[in-house]
């Protein structure tokens, strides 16, 4: 009888410990979380502080692009699309100091 009673306070011995040791790291990813958050919400306040750079941007565009068709003896109508389409791209990282 002796001999289970030994075996059953090791058993639980290992259970708690292990209950222990599992705390103890989950507590300490808690607070590993909790520092994360902080700093995380230190730089999300730093931007939300910056000022914006306003800027007026203009394009101009002079499109001397030509359609040269030749269509010796052909009969039929050629429709060319006339509208373009030109994208600005402003490097917003280069406006900041």
């Amino acid at each position: 009888m002796k001999k289970w009673t030994w075996i059953l306070m090791a058993v639980l011995a290992v259970i708690t410990s292990l209950a222990i040791t599992i705390a103890t790291l989950e507590g300490a990813h808690r607070r590993s979380l909790a520092k994360q958050v902080k700093e995380q919400s230190v730089v999300i306040d730093s931007l939300l502080k910056r000022k914006p750079a306003m800027m007026d941007v203009k394009l101009y565009v002079t499109d001397r692009s030509k359609n040269n068709i030749y269509g010796r003896y052909n009969k039929g109508t050629i429709t060319i699309p006339t509208v373009k389409t030109y994208k600005l791209e402003v490097d917003s990282l280069a406006i900041y100091n």
